[in-house]
């Protein structure tokens, strides 16, 4: 005869939706399934089966991966939802309930793998294959360079690659990813800030952007991207994250694909399929600041600080020759003009609603 923790793990393990682990719950009642979650971890608890410690660690474990979907999802209305999709990876068995999000050139659903968050990220257009492969090969460099350091936190996680049969029967090249949780893009962060981003604290955030480029240039890639839509934030522990690695191409190779929502940002070399380089994301890089800030164009709101506001006209210079080009080089400079702008740094709490995070 099975004990209840085995009895909980045969659940758990068959579970394909956070319902089917906690069972019904009423719409937001948050105390509801905390006190489920509760039942059930006294039944998972290491402490309370000795005999069976291992197995108990990793139903804990997993119980309390389910619970923060669970919590997920009855927050925005999902929990209980009859799935959207069923997807049989290698690696592991996709559901989704939400409604997909549409980007420039791609459908993200979200979706979970036994109880962890994730996006499925399906090309809007067959023929667009070749750039999520692209994705998909410059994440699995970043991965096994950066692997074990705390800079890796400045990159999505990449957890297989996939062809999805739509519902016309057509196979689409489709990316599984990690979500990230409590973030914010600077695009959102810029509707939550119409009039600008106070520049102490687009600080950090223009930091994290030009970490995560020079890391990706000391490694031959050019993000050919880095939009306020591409830049995810989380103000509890000031990271920043470069997503959509779709656009990206080799150090010297032309950007294949650009956003048509956002094509005045780009730089001329990309508009004129010339070779990009570091000086192509310094650019975009600089262009999402300004728009952080409050400005319109490459014209910088007179609040902003002239040593700031010189820093950045120095990565808008048309040319990339003459443009800043070395993003190691331009963060030390940027951390120097801090210094002389705010004095030594501090941690800056920053604040967005609640209803921007995703």
């Amino acid at each position: 005869m099975n004990t209840p923790l085995e009895n909980l793990w045969e659940q758990i393990r068959h579970a394909t939706s956070a319902d089917a682990v906690f069972g019904p719950i009423g719409a937001g009642d948050m105390a509801a399934l905390k006190r489920r979650y509760r039942e059930l971890a006294q039944i998972a608890h290491p402490d309370h089966n000795p005999r069976q410690q291992a197995l108990a660690q990793q139903v804990f474990q997993s119980l309390s991966q389910w619970y923060q979907l669970a919590q997920a999802e009855l927050a925005d209305g999902r929990y209980g939802a009859p799935p959207r999709l069923h997807v049989a990876g290698r690696l592991h068995h996709y559901v989704g309930t939400g409604e997909p999000w549409s980007g420039d050139l791609c459908h993200l659903f979200p979706a979970d793998a036994d109880g962890t968050p994730v996006l499925l990220k399906m090309a809007g257009d067959p023929h667009n294959r070749d750039l999520l492969l692209a994705e998909a090969e410059a994440l699995d460099t970043l991965d096994a360079a950066l692997a074990g350091r705390p800079v890796r936190a400045h990159f999505p996680t990449l957890i297989e690659q996939l062809l999805v049969e739509d519902e016309h029967g057509v196979m689409r090249q489709t990316n599984v990813l990690r979500r990230e949780r409590s973030v914010a893009s600077l695009a959102e962060v810029r509707r939550a800030y119409p009039r600008g981003v106070h520049p102490a604290d687009a600080a950090w955030m223009f930091n994290r952007m030009l970490a995560a480029l020079a890391l990706a240039h000391d490694h031959g890639l050019v993000h050919g991207a880095v939009l306020p839509e591409h830049v995810l934030v989380r103000p509890d522990d000031h990271n920043g994250i470069l997503i959509d690695w779709c656009y990206s191409v080799g150090m010297g190779q032309p950007i294949r694909a650009i956003s048509p929502a956002n094509y005045g940002m780009y730089p001329p070399e990309v508009l004129a399929k010339e070779p990009a380089t570091a000086a192509t994301d310094i650019y975009l890089a600089a262009r999402t600041m300004v728009v952080l800030l409050g400005g319109n164009g490459v014209q910088l709101p007179k609040s902003v600080p002239a040593p700031i506001r010189n820093l950045l006209q120095s990565c808008l210079i048309p040319s990339p020759i003459r443009r800043a080009n070395d993003a190691w080089q331009l963060l030390e400079d940027f951390r120097e003009v801090l210094d002389d702008c705010y004095g030594p740094p501090t941690f800056r709490p920053f604040r967005m609603p609640i209803s921007a995070f995703v």
